[in-house]
């Protein structure tokens, strides 16, 4: 057990929060001894009145100490560690906060290293305890000798093995810096801290705090010097030079170069796929310069014999032009296809944006070339290359995404969710399956809490804040105020932000207006999808030909029978849908359930029922009963429905069963005279009895590539894993 030990004094604005950021500890074996030093104000009432909103098995781990007169926290503390009953002593002001993980982090890391003495770095706050943007640094070891010249453990940072330091140690000198003279007197007896370099403490510091004033600082080192560690004059004033330096070094150079560092650190791994594409025109300037440039320049001779002369000859600029028209048209298409978004996408999806970078760029760069040559040059050299480069590009997605996962550890994540507690449920369990990237800290309701009470949440630690599920004037409020301190926020966007996402900025007047329309790629962007659609279902038709050849063998052989009719029935069943305008029409697949079941949709493409890319083709009766239970499920018919799309790749599918339930309950409610507007407001809001989750997730995914699809993003679907297949 963990005994944690504040001293309560003046502290009735603080100590319910601190008190809270114990209870909110992730680590839960601990006790709590507050004592007042018989503090003048309402301390002791806030902290009774805060036990009794706690839990009665929560409380009963808290105890206040009233001691009968002020003695001062070297003593109030002295009276925490006689009291404390576990095994490990941890100290904490009455002003300060703890990340949630503070003690679970701390004794993993008193673990790890075998230690007895375990401080942590900690950020500095503002008189709300809202963090500056300042931290401390802490070396990994620290010895008595080295403590002398540096002061850089925090109290409320410290945890303390009572099975390694003896308990009569971590009691305080009645002189001030108490703190400090105890650290120094447990070093001094053989013991090394151990100091981890995460900052898990909130330090409360006003701008016109004792601490911060220099002159009182020297004052009190140099007293330590004398009368704690007994050094000599001549000591404490080469300990004193040697302490100054450090502070200034660390408040000057750490601050201005370090962070910094920290700084080109981030900018170095975040442009991690540039350094890639260079590498990328590395190989190519090889295939320059070895092969194509000979050709380019060399006699050019036709083939019956008519002597063209020799070609181009480039000196070194001409040659860095080539070179970085190359790279910049490579940067475009891998930027556009999401194969510069380290840390953003998955590594298989950044993997996916290269190779659409690389194959179209090598396409572009070979006419280019054969143009210059006046005839179709070598395409084996080229084609060896885009292999190599794409292996080099598998190599660098997953090596980044390493990189990038190293140097921007897992951020405090904060959930503000609305009243669908599905749609909450679902998106934390999301988070949580990426720990290497979130760490959800708390989940917060917005309708239980008063928006002055999250926005004061929003500015704790936390690496970013999700808002998901809320609507109108709290989401609004909540934005802006992210927004205007500075505060990372992911929106789990409903269906009025997806539909803005394809609206456009109109310049005409004095005032921005955006302009919404059904989203319509130009027309000769639909003749390349179209023909994109017929090429690859005809070329997956051939390369599938052996699967179509076996199902229907077999499924030949097992429905033999005959059906009503008279006939003999086909393996292949055919499905009334809605297409592209609500237009109804049909899609075929085997009837049988295995692998391959919808490869004769690919019919279906090359007759122009379907797309390639699309959203996925619903029955009939499965789409007219979403459409009852919430409109905007026939915005997903603005395109034609598709083989594969972006709903399917994710593994997202509509589930009829929830349809007809919920198209029920809508039938119900209004039968039941429920007021119209009051049915139109819970539609606005995504309320889960106008669409459960996975239909209305299925529905966002589906209108995101309604907004945006055009025929790279249809490869790029293609190629990131789009053949996945629905789970059971």
């Amino acid at each position: 057990m963990i005994s944690i030990i504040v001293p309560v004094y003046k502290a009735e604005n603080y100590i319910a929060d601190t008190i809270r950021t114990v209870v909110q500890q992730t680590y839960t074996d601990w006790e709590l001894l507050l004592v007042d030093d018989k503090s003048p104000d309402h301390s002791c009432e806030m902290i009774e009145k805060t036990l009794e909103d706690l839990p009665v098995e929560t409380a009963d781990r808290i105890h206040l100490i009233r001691k009968e007169k002020n003695e001062g926290a070297a003593r109030a503390r002295n009276t925490g560690v006689d009291a404390a009953k576990g095994r490990y002593i941890a100290f904490l002001d009455a002003d300060d906060l703890w990340d949630p993980r503070k003690l679970e982090l701390s004794l993993s890391y008193m673990e790890k290293y075998h230690a007895g003495f375990v401080f942590t770095s900690y950020y500095f706050g503002d008189e709300n305890a809202h963090p500056t943007g300042k931290r401390t640094r802490v070396p990994r070891t620290l010895t008595y000798e080295k403590a002398l010249s540096r002061t850089v453990i925090f109290t409320s940072t410290v945890l303390i093995d009572t099975d390694v330091v003896a308990k009569n140690l971590c009691r305080m000198p009645d002189i001030g810096s108490e703190d400090t003279a105890a650290w120094w007197q447990i070093l001094k007896s053989g013991v090394t801290a151990y100091g981890l370099d995460t900052p898990l403490a909130i330090y409360r510091r006003p701008a016109k705090s004792l601490s911060s004033n220099k002159g009182t600082a020297i004052k009190r080192i140099w007293n330590l010097y004398r009368n704690v560690a007994r050094l000599s004059a001549a000591g404490s004033a080469w300990h004193l030079v040697q302490w100054a330096f450090r502070a200034t070094f660390r408040r000057v150079i750490d601050d201005a170069v370090v962070n910094h560092m920290e700084s080109f650190k981030r900018f170095i791994t975040v442009r991690l796929s540039v350094l890639g594409l260079i590498l990328q025109t590395v190989l190519y300037a090889i295939l320059w310069f070895r092969i194509y440039y000979p050709i380019v320049s060399g006699p050019r001779i036709s083939q019956d014999g008519y002597n063209f002369g020799y070609g181009i000859k480039l000196y070194f600029r001409g040659h860095l032009l080539i070179l970085l028209i190359y790279f910049l048209v490579l940067l475009f298409i891998t930027r556009a296809n999401g194969g510069m978004k380290t840390g953003y996408h998955r590594p298989a999806a950044v993997f996916t944006g290269l190779v659409i970078g690389i194959a179209s760029t090598n396409l572009i760069t070979y006419a280019q070339l054969s143009l210059m040559a006046n005839w179709l040059l070598p395409a084996i050299p080229i084609i060896c290359l885009s292999v190599v480069q794409v292996l080099l590009a598998l190599l660098l997605a997953y090596l980044s995404d390493a990189i990038y996962r190293h140097v921007f550890p897992a951020r405090d994540t904060l959930f503000i969710t609305g009243e669908d507690d599905d749609l909450a449920g679902h998106v934390v369990q999301s988070f949580e399956t990426r720990q290497d990237r979130f760490r959800v800290m708390r989940v917060l309701h917005a309708g239980q809490k008063p928006l002055a009470e999250l926005e004061e949440e929003c500015l704790r630690w936390y690496g970013c804040v999700v808002i998901c599920g809320l609507h109108g004037r709290v989401k609004k409020e909540l934005l802006q105020f992210c927004y205007g301190h500075y505060i990372r926020v992911y929106l789990v966007p409903d269906v009025s932000d997806l539909l803005l996402e394809g609206s456009e900025q109109m310049d005409l007047f004095d005032t921005p207006i955006l302009e919404l329309k059904e989203y319509s790629i130009r027309w000769e962007l639909r003749i390349v999808k179209r023909l994109f659609d017929i090429i690859g279902s005809a070329v997956a038709m051939a390369v599938t030909s052996p699967v179509w050849i076996v199902r229907c063998i077999r499924e030949g052989d097992k429905g033999k029978g005959e059906d009503q009719k008279g006939k003999a029935e086909s393996p292949i069943e055919e499905i009334r849908i809605l297409g592209q305008g609500g237009k109804k029409t049909v899609c075929h697949r085997f009837r049988k359930d295995g692998f391959g079941k919808s490869l004769p949709m690919l019919i279906d493409v090359l007759a122009g029922r379907l797309s390639l890319v699309g959203p996925q083709p619903l029955p009939a009766s499965l789409q007219e009963n979403l459409m009852q239970v919430n409109q905007d499920y026939f915005y997903r018919l603005r395109v034609k429905p598709g083989y594969t799309g972006y709903a399917q790749k994710k593994g997202i599918f509509y589930r009829e069963e929830d349809a007809e339930t919920e198209n029920q309950i809508s039938a119900a409610e209004s039968s039941a005279g429920q007021p119209v507007e009051h049915q139109t407001e819970n539609k606005a809001a995504g309320s889960s009895r106008f669409g459960s989750f996975e239909n209305q997730n299925a529905l966002k995914m589906d209108l995101s590539y309604v907004q945006h699809y055009t025929p790279l993003l249809d490869l790029r679907i293609l190629l990131d894993g789009c053949s996945r297949k629905k789970k059971q």
